[in-house]
């Protein structure tokens, strides 16, 4: 019995462990997401009246980017099961 409960015990400590660092790792995201906003709400720190092809670019690869971790975070496109 006693091994029974020190295993429930320490299964009890690993899932407060891995709960804290979830939360912690998910206010980071939070704070990557609203960089993020700020970023595009700035046009990226580019002006506007000087936008040109390479800036396209460089939208283009950030698009692709977070439209990977979108398709994984709904299990879409590749990430379809």
């Amino acid at each position: 019995m006693k091994k029974t409960n020190d295993l429930r015990t320490a299964m009890a400590a690993s899932h407060e462990k891995a709960l804290s660092k979830f939360m912690e790792q998910i206010g980071e995201i939070n704070e990557r997401l609203s960089e993020l906003q700020a970023f595009a709400d700035e046009h990226m720190g580019y002006n506007p009246d000087e936008i040109n092809w390479g800036h396209v670019g460089t939208a283009g690869s950030i698009l692709e980017t977070l439209t990977e971790l979108t398709d994984c975070a709904y299990k879409r496109g590749e990430y379809a099961e």
